[in-house]
């Protein structure tokens, strides 16, 4: 929690346009204006239990919205580490001595820091995951119905947190199937219970809320997605958790199936005389504490190399669909290591001991050094999914005369080719520019702006090139310029 401050303590958490629409529809839910984005728009792309949860808080609170996502979210960097903690002690019962680098694994990881300081679903998916994992343990030890209850719960909310949450509730009827697989009576119970409860609220949302209301599943249309591009991207960026992206290693690092290919081979060229320790591997995967999460990791990572974006995919560094595998990643080189490794190492024991720790360490200089780099890079504000809450926007002076506009007059219309920047720094409902698809502008918006005249507030560059120029814009309407400074001009815009 202290990492989650030192990169946040300037601004605040860090703002992506995802950000903005779960805040702006959090603050419309308190004014009693339903779900409804900063632009008017129907909540349709997301499903809305973040937005609920930070109203709810607000109301209880009477906090801001932003205020409650950055605090909340910087305390679960803390509630997860303390949780992964629980499952790690848990699976290394037998070597504790595992436990303790797995955790510190954990606090180094930069994926994990870089998005519990952003306004995000997934730090709160994630504390679903581990939690769900410590229930399925106790469902498994004891069959108990208290830990049925928090399958069932945990199942039915992640869908409604993230739609990848579905892997939740598969996870768990796999769970209820190999427990059960003796009693079928009892799968098909639990099973069916289980199902319906997690089909139902989603399917609530996507069915009543979105097609029948609005006319549209996602309110998106559909883009393309690249199936062996997530997989191989994903695979990329699990790896940099253990390998820097080195120029010399990038050919492999971008093509991952080279260096699992090899590691593969090695692997079964050293164990090619003890089918038993293939036999203690996969054995070790098959503990109550490890296999739920071995069984999510797969699903899960399937689900997002199936519906993610590619386009949104393409950064490196942009890791943030990932994270969530931390504990499944850990297992499986923790068990490879001591099943398939470590039994080939001739030392006696206090040497093993020396040079383990040795090794250990050596290789912590690697994530101690990225998260201090980091750190000291990012001085107090969020580098990575942080677009609007940053010394750009916040130190820009027509940014400052926008406020001021606001504040002088709170019931003017707001245009901007920045939409989200805008409603996040005045909290306030923005209108959308007119459009470039248009093929004939000045016709298409003759009269335009059509309510009533306001304020165009212009920001350069311009990253949205669907949005007309103000030079476009005066060829239908009248724009008087009222304020220019460093990056952003401020028009008077009205009809002609």
């Amino acid at each position: 929690m202290i990492l989650g401050w030192a990169n946040t303590y300037r601004y605040g958490a860090g703002m992506a346009s995802d950000s903005i629409k779960y805040l702006a529809v959090a603050e419309n839910l308190l004014a009693g204006n339903g779900l409804f984005d900063h632009r008017g728009s129907p909540l349709l792309s997301w499903p809305p239990l973040y937005s609920m949860i930070l109203a709810g808080l607000g109301l209880l609170t009477g906090l801001d919205v932003f205020l409650l996502g950055w605090h909340l979210n910087i305390l679960l960097l803390g509630v997860n580490l303390f949780l992964c903690g629980v499952i790690f002690r848990r699976a290394f019962v037998e070597k504790p001595h595992y436990a303790y680098p797995a955790v510190l694994f954990v606090l180094l990881s930069l994926s994990a820091l870089r998005i519990h300081v952003v306004i995000s679903t997934d730090p709160l998916y994630h504390t679903m995951v581990l939690a769900f994992v410590l229930a399925a343990e106790r469902y498994i030890r004891g069959k108990s119905y208290g830990a049925y209850a928090w399958m069932l719960v945990l199942s039915a909310l992640a869908p409604l947190l993230r739609y990848v949450g579905l892997a939740l509730a598969i996870t768990a009827g796999i769970v209820i199937l190999v427990e059960n697989r003796k009693s079928m009576r009892v799968f098909w119970r639990d099973g069916l219970i289980l199902g319906v409860s997690s089909i139902l609220p989603i399917g609530w949302w996507l069915v009543v809320h979105n097609v029948i209301m609005y006319g549209s599943l996602w309110g998106l249309e559909s883009q393309p997605v690249d199936v062996g591009a997530n997989f191989s991207l994903g695979t990329t960026k699990i790896l940099h958790w253990f390998v820097p992206y080195l120029s010399f290693l990038m050919p492999m690092m971008t093509r991952p199936w080279i260096p699992l290919v090899v590691a593969g081979l090695i692997l079964v060229w050293l164990n090619r005389h003890r089918a038993v320790a293939w036999k203690e591997w996969l054995r070790s995967f098959a503990s109550a504490s490890v296999y739920p999460a071995m069984i999510h990791g797969v699903v899960y990572f399937l689900a997002v190399s199936l519906t993610a974006l590619t386009a949104d995919h393409r950064d490196l560094f942009s890791d943030r669909y990932y994270f969530i595998l931390l504990v499944p990643v850990v297992f499986l080189v923790a068990f490879t290591l001591d099943k398939l490794i470590f039994p080939h190492l001739r030392f006696s024991p206090r040497i093993a001991w020396i040079a383990g720790r040795v090794a250990l360490a050596c290789w912590f200089i690697y994530p101690v050094y990225s998260m201090s780099e980091y750190l000291i890079k990012s001085a107090g504000v969020p580098i990575i999914y942080n677009i609007f809450n940053r010394a750009y926007f916040r130190e820009m002076p027509a940014v400052a005369e926008m406020q001021r506009i606001r504040e002088e007059q709170p019931e003017a219309v707001f245009y901007s080719n920045y939409v989200d920047a805008v409603w996040f720094y005045t909290r306030k409902p923005v209108s959308l520019l007119p459009l470039a698809n248009v093929p004939d502008p000045v016709a298409a918006y003759a009269g335009w702006p059509h309510d009533k005249p306001g304020y165009l507030v212009w920001f350069e560059p311009n990253e949205y090139k669907h949005y007309l120029s103000p030079q476009q814009i005066a060829e239908f309407a009248s724009l008087e310029l009222i304020f220019e400074g460093e990056n952003g001009k401020i028009y008077y815009v009205r009809p002609r």
